[in-house]
């Protein structure tokens, strides 16, 4: 028996199928051969910690900690050193100003005075130059000697309101959330201050931190002390913080009649006196011998 024949309708067929395979694979290679190639990622800088605008309390440094990437970080001046633009180091600058040199991608810490501050890191090579394009990241931070959150309170624990006797007081102050620092003209910082005292609304005293405060020579009659927490310029806190006492002075005697009192009643013995004398004088003559005559 004779095989049967295949189409040649068939063979056409399966050709034109196979046309777009070969055409997409041809561009395919077309495509890879003309592209450029994919450009290398330059070198990056971040800054981890802390946070942007972060309130740092309790007088503590601030942890400063960053990350590096397709750079690397080499100590400059070695014998033979051929600097590269990804190999160098990192400056590290305070408020502009520069810091220290950094090699080694680890926590560094910054002791900082009270206020705000900006942080900022920059990646150079090994003689100084900054990368071009500039390769950098900054951070600003707030440091303060008092707590980081919290809401500031005052309270007067000594005198008690009342009537006393005295004319010079003590004034015993308690704060929470709240750290006393001389006034020095330091910027303003969250929670960190001192205290003013006012009495009947004038200004009176700024005690030292944590000192007792002493009013002297108070007025006869009722006066109210205010105590008020300020910032490191005097402006008083937002929202405000104070507490007031009002204590009755009491007076002694008018010293003025006193005196009239006395400078009279010396009056008074003084005529007595003079008249005791006089009646003395008029006894004695009375009683006297009469003269006799030779």
């Amino acid at each position: 028996m004779r095989a049967p024949m295949r189409p040649s309708h068939s063979r056409s067929s399966d050709g034109r199928a196979a046309m777009p395979g070969l055409c997409l694979l041809l561009g395919i290679f077309l495509f890879a051969v003309t592209s450029p190639p994919a450009a290398a990622a330059g070198p990056s800088l971040s800054i981890l910690t802390p946070a942007n605008d972060q309130v740092v309390g309790n007088g503590t440094p601030v942890i400063v900690s960053f990350a590096v990437a397709n750079f690397v970080l080499v100590q400059p001046g070695r014998v033979g050193q051929v600097g590269t633009p990804t190999e160098g180091h990192v400056d590290l600058y305070v408020d502009g100003v520069y810091s220290r040199l950094l090699t080694r991608v680890e926590p560094v810490s910054l002791p900082l005075e009270s206020g705000p501050h900006t942080i900022r890191l920059q990646l150079v090579q090994d003689n100084g130059t900054p990368l071009n394009p500039d390769v950098s990241a900054s951070v600003r931070v707030v440091a303060t000697h008092g707590p980081a959150a919290g809401t500031p309170t005052i309270a007067i624990v000594s005198p008690k309101p009342g009537p006393t006797i005295s004319h010079d007081l003590y004034f015993a102050i308690e704060v929470t959330n709240f750290t006393l620092v001389d006034a020095t003209g330091q910027p303003n910082a969250p929670n960190e201050g001192h205290i003013q005292l006012l009495l009947n609304g004038v200004l009176h005293q700024e005690p030292r931190a944590y000192d007792l405060g002493f009013i002297v020579d108070m007025p006869d009659g009722n006066s109210t002390v205010i105590a008020r927490l300020v910032n490191n310029d005097n402006t008083p806190l937002n929202p405000d913080a104070s507490a007031s006492v009002t204590v009755r002075i009491l007076g002694a005697a008018d010293p003025t009649t006193s005196e009239q009192v006395t400078a009279g009643v010396t009056l008074i013995l003084a005529v007595i006196l003079l008249v005791l004398l006089l009646r003395r004088r008029k006894a004695a003559g009375r009683f006297a011998p009469p003269n006799v005559e030779p």
